[in-house]
This record gives structure tokens, C-alpha cells and sequence, in this order.
């Protein structure tokens, strides 16, 4: 059976940069409160006409070329965003138009900010299982349409930032493998610690959207923020230790952890949990806030750019998100 790496990452952030005395003019709030509560100083936003899948085109063309391959010599595109450019259909097939891929398969997937390790779970079954050659996944996120500066939405609000990365997963050379494991779990009994409401069939009357739904908030994201962040560094910690007891590894072995960025509190912590020395864990959180599922293929793309991430060693993944949902990916890049 043929065994699956990944081939080329890529990865693209909006030029325009906000800062906390930038976001402290959408809402209320200070500087001082943002980096303690999240380390975040600064984000990326995209100007309004820019959709998540503008985004997700220059990280896709920027990942198919840093695998030396051409985009007509993709056959399945997988795509995992919680903005998408319209309602529906899934955002994968508005991807698929503006990347010139008519044809093929594409899977629109809804993992939240595990959307990359989902979607490389998916990529190394296809390609192991020869139906698809060479599977480009895209995470993308235009978070900053999605502000809320209200006392209730500020907490999500001061992390949000925009951007979108990319993947190609296609065949291991000479059999070796590259993507050794992906561990996937989710918990819907907590879906609601994190979500939006509206618009949605489950609201209990006839109409999908309603004037109220918006003078209340419920289009907008409303965390239990305790619950997630216990959670968060719970689950991303027990996935940590689940991987290196499946690959029959020491912690010792792994020379970069690569998690999700939900915020440098979360990270801080999930770090002293595991026991992993500090310079091994890569983090970029400051500087572009949550992305949520853009900011694993992001920092995995700048990771090997800087030569954090180098040939030959041993990477792991690790995300958790609304849902909930998380796992984990070991790679030998």
C-alpha cells in the first residue's frame, strides 16, 4: 500500500495589520487586558471585499508550487472554513472555480480549527488507498467579518485574525512514510460552549433568520470561555500523549510541536502540562491572533520557511476547536 507525505505547504496572510489600540477603537477594551488574557498584540484583517477563498487561492497556488507540481496534477481538494463566501454551497466548490480545477472531486469539511488534521486523516486514506494521487487541503478565514464588540462577543472578538494555508499530500517516495498518524475526536454533548445560533433549523420555529436573531446576537460566535480553555488544553494535551503511545514514542523523539493558536495563555499551559521544553513548541500567536483553522497550516508553512521545521525530523500536530473536536497528526517531514 502506498504511503502518503505531505508534498508542499503555503500560506497567505492579509497585508493589513491591526493592533490592540486598533481593536481597542472597535470595541471596549485596552491593550493591557488583551495581552494578558491572550498574549495577542497584533492580527491580520482582510479589506471587505476579500473573500476566504481570495485568501485560500494565493496559499493553494503558493503550496502546489513549493511541491513542484502544476495545479491541473491536483485530483481532490479538500476545504475546512467557519467563513465562508456564501451560505452555501460548501465555500470547497467557490475554491475550486477561482483555482481553475474543473472535474474533480472536492470535500467541503466543517472541523472548526481542526479542520488541517481532518483533512490530512482524509488525504493520507485516499492517497493510500490509490484513489487520489495528489490532495491539496486549504484552510482559510476571514475571522474579521465575523466581529462582534459587544460585552458578549468581545472575549472571541479581541483574538480574531484572517488568513489561510495550504497543504498537498500525495505519495511517499520510495514508500516511506511521511504522515504516520492522525487521531481524531470530537465531543458534540459540548457543542454549545462555543457556536452560533442563528441562522439555523434548530431554533424552534419556521423561519431561518429573523430581524431578532440579530438584535439579540445570535449570529455571532458566544464561547463559555472557561469550558473551551479547559478543554482546549486538556484535549490538546491528552492528544500529545495518545500519539506518542500509538507510534510507541518518547516525548523525547519529537522535535517540534506545532499546536493550534488559539491564544498564549492556552499554549503556556498546555506546554506545562506535557513536559515539553519550551524552544521545541512554535508559536506565532502574537502576531497574527486565532485564525482558527488557518493557524495550523499557517505555522506549519512559516515553520519549515524559517528552518524550524527541517527535513527529517519528527513533527506533531495537535488542534482542538468548537464542536468539539480535536486530534492529532505525526509527521516525518
Amino acid at each position: 500500500m502506498t504511503r502518503s507525505r505531505i508534498l508542499g505547504t503555503g500560506h497567505y496572510l492579509p497585508p493589513k495589520v491591526v493592533t490592540n489600540f486598533d481593536v481597542m477603537e472597535m470595541m471596549e477594551t485596552t491593550d493591557e487586558f488583551i495581552v494578558e488574557r491572550t498574549g495577542v498584540h497584533q492580527r491580520r484583517h482582510a479589506e471587505p471585499d476579500v473573500a476566504a477563498t481570495d485568501l485560500g487561492v494565493a496559499a493553494c497556488r503558493a503550496a502546489v508550487e513549493d511541491a513542484g507540481l502544476s495545479m491541473d496534477q491536483i485530483d481532490l481538494l479538500i476545504m475546512n472554513t467557519i467563513t465562508p463566501d456564501h451560505a452555501d454551497p460548501g465555500c470547497a466548490f467557490f475554491l475550486q472555480g477561482k483555482l481553475g480545477l474543473p472535474g474533480i472531486a472536492v470535500i467541503d469539511i466543517r472541523q472548526q480549527c481542526a479542520g488541517l488534521i481532518y483533512g490530512l486523516s482524509i488525504a493520507d486514506h485516499f492517497v493510500r488507498a490509490g484513489t487520489y494521487r495528489h490532495v491539496l487541503i486549504a484552510c482559510a478565514e476571514t475571522l474579521s467579518k465575523r466581529i462582534d464588540g459587544s460585552y458578549d462577543g468581545r472575549n472571541i472578538a479581541i483574538l480574531l485574525g484572517d488568513g489561510a494555508g495550504a497543504v498537498v499530500v500525495g505519495p511517499a517516495e520510495d514508500d516511506r512514510p511521511g504522515i504516520l498518524s492522525t487521531l481524531l475526536h470530537a465531543d458534540g454533548s459540548q457543542a454549545k460552549a462555543l457556536y452560533t445560533a442563528a441562522p439555523g433549523s434548530g431554533l424552534g420555529r419556521l423561519e431561518h433568520l429573523t430581524q431578532d436573531d440579530i438584535d439579540q446576537g445570535r449570529i455571532h460566535f458566544r464561547m463559555d470561555g472557561k469550558a473551551v480553555f479547559q478543554s482546549g488544553v486538556a484535549r490538546m494535551s491528552e492528544a500529545v500523549f495518545e500519539s506518542l503511545k500509538v507510534n510507541g514514542l518518547a516525548l523525547e523523539e519529537i522535535d517540534v510541536l506545532v499546536p493550534h493558536q488559539a491564544n498564549l495563555r492556552m499554549l503556556e499551559a498546555i506546554i506545562q502540562q506535557v513536559g515539553i521544553p519550551q524552544e521545541k513548541v512554535f508559536v506565532n500567536v502574537e502576531h497574527y491572533g486565532n485564525m482558527a483553522s488557518a493557524c495550523l497550516p499557517i505555522a506549519v508553512d512559516q515553520a519549515r520557511r524559517s528552518g524550524v521545521i527541517r527535513p527529517g525530523q519528527l513533527v506533531m500536530l495537535v488542534a482542538f476547536g468548537s464542536g468539539f473536536v480535536w486530534g492529532s497528526a505525526l509527521l516525518r517531514m
